[in-house]
């Protein structure tokens, strides 16, 4: 088994504090635009790319949710196609 640096180790925790803080920051900046968003959109973060995922009530919401998080300082590239919208058509249900 090889054994790793210390620099190896340190680069890896100040990348997972960076990501940590854009986590933060993110989940921040969508609460401040919606306070459902906070409560139903999940955020992660790895290297700075973060991914998106929950519902929202509309397609409009989602691109709402995007731009915000794109707007926040660190965040490199979104991926937020587990990103969810409620669609509801007159007189139907969903069977789950």
């Amino acid at each position: 088994m090889k054994l790793h640096s210390f620099e190896h180790y340190s680069h890896g925790l100040a990348m997972a504090a960076r990501d940590s803080w854009t986590t933060a920051r993110v989940k921040s900046a969508l609460t401040r635009a919606d306070p459902n968003f906070g409560l139903h959109i999940h955020v992660k973060t790895h290297g700075g790319a973060v991914a998106l995922s929950g519902m929202v009530d509309t397609h409009r919401q989602c691109d709402q949710a995007i731009e915000v998080t794109r707007s926040v300082q660190g965040v490199v590239d979104v991926e937020a196609s587990a990103l969810r919208t409620h669609v509801f058509k007159p007189g139907h249900f969903d069977d789950q």
